[in-house]
């Protein structure tokens, strides 16, 4: 464990604790984004912080309880794997939380001490990760709130604010005590908005999960009182850096309020960076990089009203030419963008819970929409955006892949139950049932571009509860399944910022080949189906 790096032994001993990142940064007090940056090798404990510390004690925590007795020998033989080589009458002398402290604090210096150049060298991060974090977030759970009791409180909060801030720590504390007083201010009636860019490549709160933890809190606060936060960002060739961003979006979602994402490519002075944050009405943060070119440094407060009001014009014209990195759809919109989508050709992607809807012969389709959607005008509105997915499909079916992931058990469902689980729309009858698995035979008998890779019970941690599709190298579409079981509402995202579709289409073709070979191979899934049908009832 000497030379190794930080990520890969928090990563080995949270994995001795049976611990999720998440449960760590419970522990420890700080938001689990930072632990699972840790565990990635992103970020290392600086050696003047106290964490090494904090996470012995948090992983040592109830090993000595007698009922713990069998979960701390399995823990020590772990350790004892883990350390290998070292001096075992050493090691015999050491508490396990001096073990802890003791393997931690190696590969936090070692980690420290990789110059840029040997970083490289060592396996890159996988996007993949960012991908499966995103998906997560879509589930309409709200992100679990860490109390702030026992954080540092910002040196201005309930403070005056200096017209001139020195340090980066103290914009941040600034910047979230800005914020605070404009909802904390019961005689406020301006547009309760907050408007903020990033620019910057290294983000504000890296070395500062403190304060992080305190910015997510005021701004879910915010949000959850009905404030608007619109955000700026320019983006990178960085993947990993867009879907971080992606996932914040999913964390300050669904509240009273709204947070919107948006980006462009040509704003500002890149290097050394500029950033604002405003509150509209209230205050702003000229924040600048004065000292380096990476990071924000101080920052000139400005709370006169009219000045306010420059700043707030400046922002509305950084508005004319940028795009929501996430868009969120109403039915309609959802409809328009499949339209839309299906006039590109390309490959089709999907990875879903529910039979995709193009699996269904044409005929059948029409049927359900007519019992569906018995007013004859909207019914031809519909069958017409239908029939173009459908003749989309059949002309990209012939040149592109047409790769699908679904679950056995839904196939095994539909068939024993006469009923699609999640797809009110469709009304089948025993007859409609059979002919939409044949016409799925016949799909896959007929085109060989068109596959399907099943997905038994025993891997289905392979998938997110969201499910989703990608059409060509331009169009995401997430359906983002509701949290209470007895919902069938599903709300939909799309996303067709060129990075991140990069990154899903890494990811889908990752899931594919973890997926077990026979359950992926062509004959093997038509003789499945096949075998399927003839336990109709």
């Amino acid at each position: 464990m000497k030379h190794a790096k930080f990520g890969d032994c928090l990563n080995g001993l949270l994995q001795l604790r049976g611990w999720s990142a998440a449960r760590l940064a419970k522990a420890i007090n700080i938001d689990s984004s930072y632990v699972r940056r840790w565990v990635r090798g992103e970020r290392t404990p600086s050696l003047n912080s106290n964490y090494i510390i904090e996470i012995a004690g948090a992983l040592n925590e109830g090993l000595e309880k007698e009922y713990k007795k069998v979960t701390k020998d399995a823990f020590l033989k772990g350790l004892e794997t883990l350390t290998g080589s070292e001096d075992k009458s050493e090691v015999g002398a050491q508490t396990i939380y001096e073990r802890l402290v003791h393997i931690l604090k190696q590969s936090q210096i070692h980690s420290l001490t990789l110059d840029q150049e040997a970083r490289k060298t060592h396996k890159p991060i996988e996007r993949q990760s960012y991908v499966v974090d995103l998906l997560e977030n879509v589930q309409r759970q709200a992100p679990s709130r860490i109390s702030s009791d026992n954080l540092a409180l910002s040196a201005f909060v309930g403070g005056q604010i200096p017209q001139a801030i020195q340090g980066r720590k103290e914009v941040l504390s600034a910047a979230i005590s800005m914020i605070r007083e404009a909802m904390a201010d019961t005689e406020f009636v301006g547009n309760r908005e907050v408007f903020l860019t990033f620019q910057s490549e290294r983000e504000y709160f890296d070395d500062y999960p403190e304060i992080y933890t305190h910015w997510q809190n005021t701004i879910i606060e915010a949000l959850n009182v009905g404030w608007d936060i619109k955000q700026i960002c320019k983006l990178n060739k960085n993947v990993e850096r867009s879907l971080r961003l992606v996932n914040q979006i999913m964390d300050w979602t669904n509240y009273l309020g709204t947070y919107g994402l948006f980006y462009f490519n040509k704003y500002g002075i890149y290097n050394p960076p500029f950033e604002i944050f405003l509150v509209r009405g209230k205050g702003a943060l000229l924040c600048f990089a004065t000292e380096n070119h990476n990071e924000i440094d101080a920052a000139i407060y400005i709370n006169e009203l009219e000045s306010v009001q420059i700043i707030e014009n400046f922002a509305k014209q950084m508005f004319y030419d940028v795009e929501p990195l996430v868009r969120k759809l109403d039915l309609e919109e959802y409809f328009e963008l499949n339209a839309a989508k299906d006039r590109k050709s390309g490959n089709h992607l999907i990875c879903y819970h529910e039979l995709n809807f193009l699996t269904v012969p044409y005929e059948t389709m029409k049927k359900y929409v007519q019992i569906s959607i018995p007013d004859e005008d909207e019914n031809k509105v519909h069958m017409k955006r239908i029939d173009a997915s459908y003749e989309s499909f059949g002309r990209d079916i012939q040149k592109y892949k047409m790769c699908h992931i679904y679950p056995m058990r839904i196939f095994e469902h539909v068939v024993q139950t006469g009923k699609y689980p999640k797809n009110g729309y469709f009304r089948p009858t025993t007859e409609d049932i059979t002919h939409h698995i044949k016409h799925i035979i016949w799909l896959l008998k007929t085109h060989s571009g068109f596959e399907i890779a099943l997905v038994s019970d025993n891997q289905m941690d392979l998938l997110n509860q969201a499910e989703w599709e990608i059409k060509g190298d331009h169009t995401i579409t997430i359906g983002v399944m509701p949290k209470n079981e007895n919902d069938t509402n599903v709300e939909l995202l799309t996303i067709t910022e060129g990075t991140i579709l990069g990154a899903f289409q890494e990811y889908f073709w990752d899931i594919w080949d973890r997926i077990n070979p026979i359950h992926r191979d062509k004959y093997f899934v038509i003789s499945w189906l096949e075998r399927l049908l003839r336990t109709q009832v």
